[in-house]
């Protein structure tokens, strides 16, 4: 029963556009309503509760505001991946809202008439989304006001800003919190909810973004063990494509999701991400991306910096040395890591039931090929990650019931394996985890015994710059999380900074022929603009105009 929490969520929406703030410093006091109506029984609590996993973040787009992709869809173009960053893009306002629906629920749930475990299960999912919220604003604002109760009128001008580390505290007590409270599973009626898993994940990540490598490790750890996750096809069966299907919604690797169920609440993964068949899509993924997929011998294509970066002539040509001795530029999707073709939809592909061209002229490909509208992909690439060949894109691709998942067992594994890097140089912890990560897929494993081979790590730093790659890989094009292990790491400013590159192509006016990937001619594509101070975003000036005493972060408005 996938969507019993989710219809309990939409069945109290109309109670939830009544009770809750537009922002932090609503002027209509929730509680006024809720006193009236509300928190009479355990039902009217897991009503309530259920509402606050509608502040769970959908950030499938997020990776056009990378290295790995930018928006077909020109219209829709974002500007953050211009180099303009609009507060009104970031969540203030709905994080506050949720907050307070949370300060609220743990003050009104004591008296509430229930079960104890029932109690406890409730506010641990409170304590979650609390903590969870938090780490989300200083993630993205640095200091922002701590309000741990329903605010009253009295409070409206005195709100000031903590600082980041003390609203790191207590989100990180926040989660212990849930930590506790939480069951390990529920029941399958219950399919969705915050689980003791989906808390330590949380955990682990805020750790690791603050560089807390031991609390990172141990959350990473405790879930390991518990023996509830594991990697879907772990086996390596050749089903890896299908973790991104909803034929596993629910599966052994899902921590964290969104839930969708068609026809009650559908998300619209293949209509908006790609629709390759119409010559258009919205995630187009560059040629830096590609390029960082190894060869199957474990080998990385070029030589690159530290941060993943690889340099190219004004052309779009890799000047970089070529690693790989199986690498063929001219057919260079042969003797790729397997993932390559799970996330990357290329030239002569099929794909539901057509031919994928990506030629420079609409006389050669129709209503694909780059620049042939405005809406056709700019690199030559389109994403074929979530492409469910099962579902007819033209009368279902609008319309999924494909959950969306925010943490998978991947991420605890690649976690585990760059803390414990950084915490004990080369350990045998390190390469067993993310080893397991590139066994699934047939990859060969990552190793410190023979310099002969190109799976050879020497150094720490060797080993990180292969666990970045092996993020990069796992997670391509799936949401937000380049984004921030960017600016966790450091690299945000080389690798942002830079253009982004196509496909490389050669294309005879006179003979009208296009062979992609060999050449001199691709598509400028242009980098993001990003400085020290992009670190964090801009607090809005609606919520500093509402409060006086916020302070703007360096960088922004008048402080710029």
């Amino acid at each position: 029963m996938k969507n019993k929490i989710l219809n309990i969520a939409l069945a109290f929406a109309g109670v939830a556009a009544l009770t809750s703030c537009s922002d932090f410093l609503d002027k209509a006091p929730k509680e006024e309503l809720s006193d009236a109506s509300f928190w009479k029984t355990s039902t009217d609590a897991e009503m309530y509760i259920s509402d606050m996993y509608n502040s769970l973040g959908w950030s499938a787009d997020d990776a056009i505001n990378t290295d790995d992709a930018t928006m077909g869809i020109k219209w829709a173009a974002g500007n953050e991946s211009k180099g303009v960053y609009d507060p009104s893009d970031y969540g203030w306002k709905s994080s506050y809202t949720y907050i307070r629906e949370a300060n609220l629920a743990l003050e009104k749930l004591p008296s509430v008439s229930m079960d104890d475990a029932t109690r406890q299960k409730l506010e641990g999912q409170a304590y979650f989304f609390r903590g969870y919220l938090y780490w989300d604003l200083i993630r993205s604002f640095g200091s922002v006001p701590y309000i741990d109760k329903p605010l009253t009128l009295s409070d409206l001008n005195n709100t000031e800003q903590s600082s980041r580390e003390d609203v790191y505290a207590k989100a990180m007590a926040d989660l212990d919190k849930a930590i506790a409270s939480l069951p390990e599973e529920w029941d399958a009626a219950n399919y969705g909810r915050i689980t003791k898993g989906a808390a330590r994940a949380i955990k682990m990540r805020a750790a690791m973004y603050y560089g807390d490598n031991q609390t990172a490790a141990n959350e990473a750890k405790a879930i390991m063990n518990a023996g509830v996750y594991d990697l879907w096809d772990k086996e390596n069966t050749g089903k890896y494509a299908n973790l991104f299907w909803e034929e596993t919604d629910g599966c052994c690797e899902n921590i964290l999701v969104i839930q969708y169920k068609a026809p009650e609440r559908t998300n619209y993964l293949i209509g908006w991400e790609a629709f390759p068949t119409l010559g258009w899509g919205g995630m187009d993924p560059t040629q830096d991306l590609v390029d960082a997929f190894e060869d199957k011998d474990g080998s990385p294509i070029y030589e690159s910096s530290a941060a993943g970066v690889v340099a190219r002539d004004d052309n779009g040509n890799p000047t970089a040395r070529q690693l790989s001795q199986i690498f063929d530029p001219a057919n260079p999707f042969a003797n790729r890591d397997p993932r390559l073709e799970v996330n990357i939809l290329h030239h002569d592909e099929v794909m539901y039931g057509k031919t994928i061209k990506v030629a420079p002229n609409k006389d050669i490909s129709g209503d694909t090929g780059i620049g042939c509208h405005g809406d056709a992909t700019e690199t030559g690439y389109y994403q074929q990650k979530w492409l469910d060949p099962a579902i007819d894109p033209q009368s279902q691709g609008w319309d999924m019931g494909k959950d969306y998942v925010l943490i998978r067992y991947a991420e605890v594994l690649l976690t585990y394996a760059e803390a414990m890097n950084n915490l004990n140089p080369l350990c045998q912890e390190a390469f067993d985890a993310v080893n397991k990560v590139r066994a699934r897929v047939g990859m060969p494993a990552l190793q410190k015994t023979d310099a002969s081979k190109p799976t050879y790590c020497g150094t720490q730093a060797e080993l990180l710059k292969r666990i970045k790659n092996e993020w990069r890989v796992e997670f391509a094009l799936e949401g937000d999380i380049r984004k921030w292990n960017l600016r966790r790491w450091g690299d945000a400013k080389e690798v942002l900074n830079r253009k982004y590159h196509s496909m490389v192509y050669t294309y005879d006016d006179a003979t009208k022929n296009f062979t992609p990937y060999v050449g001199t001619q691709h598509v400028s594509l242009p980098g993001s603009k990003y400085s020290d101070h992009n670190y964090i975003y801009p607090i809005p000036q609606t919520e500093m105009d509402l409060n006086p005493k916020l302070k703007q972060n360096p960088g922004y408005g008048k402080d710029k």
